[in-house]
């Protein structure tokens, strides 16, 4: 591998929408992939919160996953700070705030199909 790759919810408006973002300002050392285009049986484990496979295959997720790819971006000096202990722990509170709003409005949309 020779670039990081983000899978992503692409079901899910609020992560496309923010990766619409990404796209436009990311390097050619990331690939963002939808995980509709993975086979059905890995989609479930990578919908319950944002992964990164590493060019070197390490895995990360949540908040690293998110900085991580924001530092193909001119941004990643700002997204960095987010790793800081002084920042993390308010980063990690707001990112687990997203991912409980994220799970409940993903199940809401289902219970609705």
């Amino acid at each position: 591998m020779d670039k990081d790759t983000l899978f992503y919810d692409d079901a899910c408006p609020i992560c496309s929408a923010e990766m619409e973002k990404l796209a436009k300002h990311h390097d050619n050392g990331l690939e963002l992939t939808p995980i509709s285009m993975l086979p059905v049986e890995h989609q479930a484990a990578l919908r319950t919160e944002l992964h990164l496979r590493t060019e070197d295959g390490k895995w990360l997720k949540g908040l690293e996953a998110n900085v991580r790819a924001w530092r193909h971006t001119r941004y990643s000096k700002a997204t960095n700070l987010l790793l800081h202990p002084m920042f993390r722990w308010i980063a990690e509170l707001a990112y687990q705030t997203w991912l409980t709003y994220y799970q409940w409005a993903r199940k809401r949309r289902e219970a609705k199909d």
